[in-house]
């Protein structure tokens, strides 16, 4: 999906200036960094205003945002004790070899 936005062939439907002053493939690109509040306060404001007029970016970002939030809440499983034991095992071997 990203390389197709990279291409430019995604137009912004808003037409003309892209809303935030920024074009939609550089929504698409900070969009984990824009969740995960790493972006400043500038680019945020772009972003925030570019995603509410933007009628094909939004349904991204809130994919995006319903996908971390899933994982978030049911990605984590704890791995198996004989799994952390073959793991270190083999850790061990491979130091002891070189």
């Amino acid at each position: 999906m990203t390389a197709f936005w990279k291409l430019g062939k995604w137009k912004c439907e808003a037409g003309g200036t892209p809303p935030g002053d920024i074009d939609c493939a550089s929504v698409v690109a900070q969009l984990y960094e824009y969740i995960d509040e790493e972006l400043d306060e500038e680019t945020v404001k772009k972003i925030r205003v570019h995603l509410e007029l933007c009628k094909r970016c939004y349904p991204h970002y809130d994919f995006e945002k319903a996908f971390l939030r899933f994982l978030s809440e049911h990605g984590r499983i704890s791995t198996p004790p004989e799994l952390k034991r073959r793991i270190f095992q083999r850790i061990l071997e491979e130091e002891s070899q070189g």
